[in-house]
C-alpha cells in the first residue's frame, strides 16, 4: 500500500511523545500514520489556528497542517487537550 501524503514531524514531537504513557502513545502514532492516507479527517481549527487541523486521541490532540500541492502533512504538535493549544 502506498502513501498518498508524506509525513513530516516538528522536532518537538518526539519529546512530546516521550512524555505520554505508552498505551496512548501507540494510539497517537497510529493516528499520525493514518494521516498519510487521509489527511482531511481531522477537524479544522480557527482563530489563531486557521489553516491547521486537529485529531482527537482522547485526552490528547494532534495538531497538523496539510500542504496539498506538495502532498505533505506537517505534524506540528502533540499534547494533552488542556495544553496543546497554548
Amino acid at each position: 500500500m502506498s502513501f498518498n501524503f508524506r509525513l513530516i514531524a516538528a522536532k518537538n514531537i518526539y519529546k512530546s511523545l516521550s512524555k505520554i504513557p505508552l498505551p496512548w502513545r501507540e494510539r497517537i502514532v497510529k493516528a499520525i500514520d493514518d494521516l498519510a492516507y487521509n489527511p482531511y479527517r481531522g477537524e479544522k481549527l480557527w482563530r489563531e489556528f486557521i489553516g491547521k487541523r486537529k485529531i482527537r486521541v482522547w485526552p490528547y490532540r494532534i495538531i497538523y497542517s496539510v500542504d496539498e500541492k506538495r502532498k505533505i502533512v506537517y505534524i506540528l504538535d502533540v499534547g494533552h487537550r488542556q495544553g496543546v493549544y497554548k
